[in-house]
């Protein structure tokens, strides 16, 4: 797949998911409704910090990841808002500024680089395996679109249906 192709459907993604960000108030960020096991707040968390973990760590570049330590913590695999405990989830507005910029990092970093192969394979279960930065970029793409499908799920749930109201708009300037 064309390198620009890949970059423009992260921006694409992205932007969805900031105009589901912005649909969304604090309070209805941190409600997790029976049947879901994380809130509006930690997908948005997860999705900022799977795609820097996972693209940064496949080429080995750890140090160049830019996100605050207990991001871990809070959005990593395994964690949810039950598992914060004295942890304090960054607002809104944080994550928005970084979720913003996330995509404008990913394209300095890795442009002309989608080819290149990682330090080992990222493996998924028993029949899937990514070997180059284009195949993990289109992982954490289609990941972000598995978590906003869970989002509209939640507002649903909180009785709000009009949440892509705001994306639609953008994409028809």
């Amino acid at each position: 797949m064309k390198e620009h192709m890949l970059f423009q459907q992260m921006e694409f993604i992205r932007m969805r998911t900031l105009a589901a960000l912005d649909a969304t108030t604090e309070q209805q960020a941190d409600e997790v409704p029976e049947g879901f096991k994380n809130s509006i707040r930690w997908n948005l968390g997860h999705v900022l910090l799977s795609q820097e973990n996972l693209l940064f760590s496949f080429v080995g570049e750890n140090d160049r990841k830019s996100l605050p330590p207990e991001y871990g913590e809070l959005f990593g695999f395994q964690t949810s808002p039950h598992t914060w405990n004295d942890l304090t989830p960054p607002a809104l507005s944080e994550l928005r500024e970084k979720l913003e910029d996330q995509p404008r990092r990913m394209k300095e970093a890795f442009s002309g680089r989608l080819d290149e192969l990682g330090e080992k394979p990222f493996v998924l279960g028993e029949h899937t395996t990514f070997t180059t930065l284009a195949e993990v970029l289109s992982f954490t793409n289609w990941h972000e679109g598995l978590h906003q499908g869970t989002i509209t799920a939640i507002k649903r749930v909180q009785g709000i249906e009009n949440l892509w109201e705001k994306a639609e708009e953008k994409v028809e300037r």
